[in-house]
């Protein structure tokens, strides 16, 4: 659900909430999306698959401000991939976007083994003159910001399935998510052509 300026809302029942928000100017209509209206698609190919749900991007949602996301990253794959940026406002090129991350880490659907400790990795690294160096181990709860940077790969270790809710927001006079690859790993996005998306997905709820 999409709340404007100045909206409160009062949820019962049982059940956990996940709430993002951002500093906006414009009031914008109260929206709910229903879980058949939320676009999902598979983004990448081969071990860069991932599943994303693309409930509060610009296409799918009237919002001023922010853009929301979820997505899975099945055991073993890579998400975030090639590592990117979107700290410099070109306008078409590049949006300024800070982003937030809220992990979840479970064992690999469908395995037999017992995963008491699953993780994932989140990297971030400096561009330009910012300096910021991140190289972290995620689990369930953990929250990764990224104010400036590159930042990715975001990866699932073997026996672990990571979900994050993602959350992009700025200063830009237009509401878009333009990203620019790390030129030492852009190449990656050719791969992709040669390559099959990960047979376990999307999953299935």
């Amino acid at each position: 659900m999409y709340l404007p300026l100045n909206t409160s809302v009062k949820i019962s029942g049982d059940g956990r909430v996940a709430v993002g928000e951002a500093p906006a100017k414009n009031s914008k209509p109260v929206r709910l999306i229903n879980k058949d209206e939320v676009p999902v698609f598979v983004r990448g190919a081969g071990r860069e698959s991932r599943e994303v749900h693309n409930f509060g991007v610009p296409e799918s949602l009237d919002a001023d401000r922010f853009i929301v996301v979820e997505v899975i990253v099945p055991s073993g794959n890579w998400s975030g991939i090639p590592p990117h940026k979107h700290d410099t406002y070109t306008e078409g090129v590049e949006s300024n976007l800070e982003e937030i991350y809220y992990f979840e880490a479970a064992q690999t659907r469908g395995s037999d083994s017992v995963n008491n400790d699953p993780y994932g990795l989140l990297r971030v690294y400096a561009s330009v003159e910012r300096e910021i160096d991140v190289l972290e181990e995620v689990r369930s709860g953990d929250v990764g910001l990224v104010p400036f940077g590159w930042h990715g790969p975001v990866s699932a270790a073997p026996g672990a399935d990571l979900y994050f809710f993602n959350i992009m927001a700025g200063p830009d006079p237009d509401r878009s998510w333009n990203i620019t690859d790390d030129p030492n790993h852009a190449w990656i996005r050719d791969t992709w052509h040669h390559q099959d998306p990960d047979p376990r997905l999307p999953y299935q709820s």
